[in-house]
């Protein structure tokens, strides 16, 4: 048994992916009708088709002025439609609307030559829950829904047995484990025309390149392949922790879900095509989701006795629990102002008599700086996604750490150099190496890198006297003389990512004020 995603512009594609008003009679034909349809309304009869490349033919003559990626990326996701098997389960969202509708394939594919411009290719379809809430799928599976694709298959992360599980009992089992990346760039590539999409992570992304770090420098390089590859990412893997999830897609299917010639459609489409021809112009702002935030958060009910909450709020020092519904959606916070107001006002001890409904929110993808001053006020910001699924807290001691990791890199650093600076007074400069003279006699500060230099002469190692091995200080400078190399390039992910090279940094600097004491106080 395999599960497809048909787009609902294409009576089961996806709301997300087609553009038009088609769209909404194209969604209510199929669920009325009990179809999965497809459009490409220029097309023909495709039942004698036995290839993906004999649709090609056909696409290629229907619609002579397509690129010639556009119309394989077509005929792929055609030719999925004509192989899905009876008994597969097909999912559509449903555009403009927060549910989803979860349908069993019953028949083959038919080609209808009577029905309307757009509603002719279809598949039988029994829709056993035409409006499943799309909160009731969990967070990664409907984001590799969420492709700009008209048919791909959902094949990862246990997706057929949870789609399944969804269809039968209304629920998301969810998934425990690590997905196998794919071997390299050319195999992503393989993944993304076979499948229509592939999920990964953002870590996993970059290191098919061999890269470990999100620094600016890679960001850039990987965002060229991924153009020259003709890939497209959503969210950006520099829009989520090094950990988090993405799905690369093909990049000439955005808003190309399907053979339509609209004029209404006609600059969107030449706006998709130039945003194909090169790497997206990166956003530069920092947002909520560039910070870690606690992922498993505890939350409570509405029905809930008050005690359910104030055992894990003392027990853990909480100031506030989410509370959810049946599936995860936020309806309010509980704290101890509103636990005492509860039980001061003599109502029942339930968590709803203590809720306040409007807590702090935020999503991953706002802007972190505008959200720091309320975030300050609250004490914390629960985190929500599109559907306003609790994904994680973030608290205002949370983000004291996190500046205070950020912060410190560059502090540690500065007082290292000036601290090295200040012991080159105990040179002329004929004693110095050649390559520290010359910087000198520019007037410019020595870099990290020629430290080293100095360390290694050994005029200049037996004047300063150290009581250390020179061959270890010089390691030691090496190495931070590449950690500061590696935050002038903006690594994302520091200090995480670098917790060895920020406690070599403060090692050489607790070794640096034994032989360079400050004036006392």
């Amino acid at each position: 048994m395999r599960i497809w995603m048909v787009d609902e512009g294409a009576g089961m594609v996806r709301a997300w992916t087609v553009r038009g008003g088609q769209s909404g009679e194209r969604e209510q034909a199929a669920l009325s009708e009990g179809l999965a349809i497809v459009g490409w309304e220029e097309l023909g009869d495709l039942s004698d088709c036995s290839s993906s490349d004999d649709i090609g033919d056909l696409l290629a003559k229907a619609y002579p002025g397509e690129a010639v990626g556009t119309i394989d990326n077509w005929k792929r996701q055609l030719w999925r439609f004509i192989a899905m098997e009876i008994g597969d389960y097909v999912v559509m969202p449903r555009k403009h609307l927060s549910v989803v509708a979860l349908g069993l394939l019953t028949g083959p594919y038919a080609y209808r030559a009577a029905a309307p411009p757009g509603f002719r290719h279809v598949r039988r379809t029994d829709w056993v829950r035409p409006a499943l809430e799309r909160a009731a799928v969990r967070g990664d599976l409907r984001d590799s829904m969420g492709a700009f694709l008209t048919v791909s298959e959902l094949s990862r992360r246990d997706a057929a047995v949870r789609v399944q599980a969804l269809a039968e009992t209304g629920a998301d089992p969810g998934y425990v484990g690590d997905g196998e990346p794919p071997n390299g760039p050319e195999d992503l590539v393989s993944d993304v025309r076979d499948s229509g999409t592939r999920q990964l992570t953002a870590r996993d992304l970059i290191g098919l390149w061999g890269w470990k770090r999100r620094t600016s420098d890679v960001i850039d390089l990987v965002d060229q392949n991924l153009a020259e590859l003709a890939l497209r990412v959503d969210p950006h893997f520099n829009d989520v922790q090094l950990d988090g999830l993405v799905t690369v897609s093909a990049a000439g299917s955005t808003g190309l879900g399907e053979g339509t010639h609209d004029p209404v459609r006609g600059d969107e489409q030449q706006q998709a095509h130039s945003k194909a021809d090169g790497p997206r112009d990166r956003d530069l702002t920092w947002r909520i989701g560039n910070l870690p935030f606690v992922r498993e958060v505890v939350t409570v009910r509405m029905g809930d006795a008050l005690s359910r909450a104030i055992t894990p709020m003392i027990e853990s020092d909480f100031s506030q629990l989410p509370v959810v519904d049946h599936n995860n959606v936020l309806r309010g916070v509980v704290t101890w102002e509103g636990i005492a107001r509860a039980q001061l006002g003599g109502r029942a001890a339930t968590v709803a008599n203590a809720l306040d409904p409007h807590p702090e929110t935020a999503r991953v993808e706002h802007a972190l700086f505008d959200r720091m001053d309320r975030i300050q006020r609250s004490g914390f910001t629960i985190i929500v996604d599109g559907e306003n699924v609790v994904i994680g807290i973030l608290t205002s001691t949370d983000l004291a750490g996190q500046l205070k990791q950020r912060i410190e890199p560059f502090i540690l650093l500065e007082e290292l150099e000036r601290r090295l600076r200040r012991l080159i007074r105990h040179f002329s400069p004929d004693e110095l190496p050649r390559e520290i003279r010359r910087t000198m006699e520019r007037g410019q500060h020595l870099s990290l890198g020629q430290y080293v230099f100095l360390v290694e002469d050994a005029h200049c190692w037996n004047k300063l006297r150290w009581p250390f091995e020179q061959q270890d200080i010089s390691r030691r400078l090496a190495t931070v003389r590449d950690y500061r190399n590696d935050l002038a390039h903006w690594a994302v992910d520091a200090p995480a990512e670098d917790a060895a090279a920020l406690a070599a940094t403060g090692g050489l600097l607790k070794l640096l004020k034994l032989v360079d004491h400050d004036p006392a106080l």
